[in-house]
């Protein structure tokens, strides 16, 4: 005779279904916590939560007791204040990348950014404390101009929060890895023979891809660095700038 036993998984201990769940993304948590009441109240565990908050905002996870914002230290699987504190913070920092986002398309030159405006604009997202997250959220977007999806690149590279692979491998989950953009650069001309040679113009279309792999390593170095030294002006853009003389003439008061 064929005897079956029914079973649940909310025959499981709890210990058990939270350790499986934290494994879970939050979107995969999100979608698990639709499923019934059970699921939902398990799932607004701060066991879970507190890890996932942690992870995504590790620039924030050390805090002291007077902090408000932050549930106290006890965490067990009955509490669920975690997750507002979670959903707080990520509404927080949706909006400040949408500061971001409006800064760099409201400039009048829409189309390319100098060296002062997207270094401005990296620092800005270094004081608002974006974890590599929220770049991949709301400015890995496709839709967004190649521009902004540079800018969350340099971010990145520069705060050093991901190896190259693990940004890779975001942009071409958020399908914005092979995007190209233009980088042109102008150089101090070199002495020789007691005479000073004239200044040196490069422009190159590079893909976000190939910046972040190292293949295009003195592109990537320009545009960490900005003007400096004997590197006059830097610029991006969405077009090729053949059709702007870049020279000492134009370089803009920094």
């Amino acid at each position: 005779m064929n005897c079956s036993i029914p079973f649940s998984c909310s025959d499981l201990p709890h210990d058990i279904i939270l350790k499986i769940g934290s494994y879970l993304q939050v979107t995969d948590l999100c979608a698990l916590s639709s499923c019934s009441r059970f699921w939902r109240e398990l799932c607004a565990s701060d066991i879970l939560w507190e890890p996932l908050f942690k992870e995504r905002w590790p620039l924030l996870s050390t805090f002291n007791g007077d902090n408000t914002l932050f549930p106290d230290a006890q965490t067990d699987e009955t509490s669920q204040k975690w997750r507002r504190v979670y959903v707080m913070q990520h509404m927080e920092m949706a909006s400040r990348a949408s500061e971001v986002i409006a800064f760099v398309t409201e400039l009048p030159a829409a189309l390319s950014l100098e060296a002062s405006e997207y270094l401005h604009a990296v620092e800005t997202m270094r004081s608002m404390q974006l974890g590599f997250q929220d770049v991949e959220l709301f400015l890995f977007k496709p839709n967004l101009s190649v521009l902004l999806n540079l800018v969350g690149l340099i971010y990145c590279i520069k705060q050093h929060m991901k190896p190259g692979e693990q940004v890779l491998d975001a942009m071409r989950r958020c399908g914005v890895s092979e995007q190209l953009v233009w980088v042109k650069w102008l150089t101090l001309g070199r002495w020789s023979r007691g005479r000073r040679m004239r200044d040196e113009t490069v422009s190159r279309q590079v893909s976000l891809a190939d910046v972040v792999t190292g293949k295009e390593e003195t592109v990537l170095r320009v545009l960490q660095r900005g003007v400096v030294h004997e590197v006059l002006r830097v610029c991006i853009s969405t077009v090729d700038l053949v059709c702007t003389p870049c020279t000492s003439s134009t370089i803009r008061n920094y």
